[in-house]
């Protein structure tokens, strides 16, 4: 692990941004500026991201370029006592394990992103004859033809190819190590950058254009008093910024020397904000000029196949050519994002693992890549919606808060935090500015994250306790509190591996008679010296 490494500081940079941007910057943050009244939101959000995100980001790519190491070693080595040592291995490899299966989600809905780009050409040309509530049912009903029962009763096998593809990209992705990583992210994350360029000026050309820009960007003054807003701004700040989840402390261990960690975590911070206005833009302008402007969801899924396909349909009037052009270049930009986080994910275990393990990184990438192409499969079936909703909530909700509050005291409590300091700043030129000073970062660990964190986690047990989920037990077992069960069950096993006994059956028969013979002739060496 130790001798891979990012070419430049450049490719660091990318493949950070590609693996915190993702679906959520895209689809789920435009919804919940929406929801909490539009620069509100972007006000809690931004003070959140430099005050609480910053410093996290920061301490985990120090740990990983100073351990050159995945998050299992870096969270081990914040044990502040030896008995603790294991636990704290496992916060690491419960991050490790809880990202390959959000990667699983994230593959599946590569290929329903896909698939919806295949849809979108159709669509826009049969647009005139149909209404709205047919084009934004369209995915779910014709395409993955989803129930609400959560039923398994069919599968699509245009889905199912999709997903297939997503896992090929992925592959290839992966099978380079750090430099591929790299060059992955030149075309998964400029591309889409680009792309939701020329989407937001286009929807910068409707009339109605300064109301959609108002809506996003004037505060409304009166949600700032909404405990609700400060706790979902805060938490999204965890989510976006890919922390907690084992991805930094790895690509922290490709990070070039005399590297200055503070001033490519800020560009990674700014990059993640950015676009994620540059994609709030885009929803708000292209929905206010479409009429569609009600429509907002806070829910990136529903955002995706429900409410864009409907604008886009109509993006340029009643230009099909056109309108399909924008819809499959939109829908691709999207399926880069998803891919680009997938291979992220996936690369906060497959390091580590293959590291400790002493296993051939490229088999192990082939056999997960097999596994989960062969797991996803469920999202190509016709109870894909609901599965996706409960597992995205479990694994990528509940697993990462938990897990986030746990590497915040581990920090918090490590004694560890002037190494972590000085590890930032360590090449930092004399008198720059571009410092994180200790301070800083012991108040923004040591008290604002955990108590933040902690609220947010008090909140939803609380919402839990008294609300519960809608969805039946034999749906919330195996794709809700079984996933959690298997992420603390699997990071319990690789912390404490067993020990191999010496008769064990594993032991090969040529190493149990080289250890027969070993000891014979032992015994006749004690006898020699006996007599002697």
């Amino acid at each position: 692990m130790s001798n891979e490494k990012f070419r430049s500081k450049s490719g660091f940079i990318l493949a950070s941004i590609g693996a915190a941007v993702g679906l959520g910057n895209a689809l789920r943050f435009p919804g919940l500026c929406a929801k909490y009244g539009g620069g509100s939101f972007l006000f809690v959000y931004l003070i959140a991201l430099i005050v609480l995100g910053v410093p996290v980001l920061n301490a985990e790519i120090a740990l990983g370029r100073k351990l050159k190491s995945g998050a299992p070693d870096c969270m081990q080595s914040l044990a502040a006592r030896p008995l603790l040592a294991k636990p704290a291995a496992a916060v690491g490899w419960a991050s490790g394990f809880n990202s390959v299966i959000t990667a699983i989600i994230y593959a599946g809905l590569a290929g329903w992103i896909i698939s919806a780009a295949f849809n979108i050409v159709p669509l826009a040309i049969n647009a005139p004859s149909l209404n709205q509530t047919q084009i934004s049912e369209h995915f779910f009903q014709n395409v993955l033809n989803a129930r609400n029962d959560g039923v398994i009763s069919g599968v699509s096998p245009l889905v199912l190819a999709c997903i297939a593809a997503a896992w090929v990209l992925m592959f290839f992705c992966l099978k380079g190590g750090a430099g591929s990583l790299a060059k992955a992210a030149k075309f998964t994350v400029i591309i889409p950058v680009t792309l939701l360029i020329i989407m937001a000026g286009r929807g910068l050309m409707y009339e109605t254009s300064p109301q959609a820009l108002a809506a996003l960007f004037v505060p409304d003054l009166s949600k700032l008093s909404s405990p609700d807003l400060w706790i979902t701004a805060l938490g999204q700040v965890f989510f976006s910024l890919s922390v907690a989840v084992g991805i930094m402390p790895v690509y922290g261990s490709y990070l070039p020397e005399k590297t200055n960690i503070f001033s490519c975590s800020l560009a990674i911070a700014a990059a993640d904000f950015l676009v994620s206005v540059l994609a709030s833009v885009v929803l708000f302008t292209t929905l206010y000029g479409c009429g569609l402007e009600n429509s907002i969801s806070p829910s990136g899924i529903i955002t995706a196949f429900a409410v864009y396909p409907a604008a886009i349909t109509r993006l340029f009037g009643n230009n099909p050519a056109l309108n399909s052009i924008a819809g499959v270049l939109f829908y691709s930009s999207l399926a880069m994002m998803a891919v680009q986080s997938a291979v992220s994910m996936l690369e906060a275990f497959v390091s580590p693992y293959s590291s400790r393990r002493g296993k051939n990184k490229k088999s192990l990438v082939i056999r997960i890549c097999a596994i989960g192409g062969v797991i996803s499969a469920v999202f190509a079936t016709t109870a894909a919606p609901i599965i996706v909703d409960i597992a995205d909530r479990f694994v990528n909700f509940y697993n990462v808060l938990a897990l986030a509050v746990a590497e915040t005291f581990l920090i918090a409590f490590s004694r560890k935090i002037p190494d972590i300091s000085a590890e930032i700043n360590k090449f930092a030129k004399n008198g720059s500015k571009l410092r994180l000073p200790q301070k800083a970062l012991a108040i923004s660990v040591k008290h604002l994250c955990t108590a933040v964190l902690s609220a947010l986690c008090a909140m939803e047990i609380y919402r839990l306790a008294t609300n519960g989920l809608s969805y039946p037990f034999w749906l919330l077992a195996p794709f809700g509190w079984g996933l959690s069960l298997l992420v603390i069950a699997s990071a319990i096993f690789l912390a404490f591996p067993r020990p191999r006994l010496q008769n064990s059956p594993k032991t090969s028969k040529k190493s149990q008679k080289y250890r027969k013979k070993l000891t014979n002739s032992q015994k006749k060496l004690q006898f020699f010296h006996k007599f002697s």
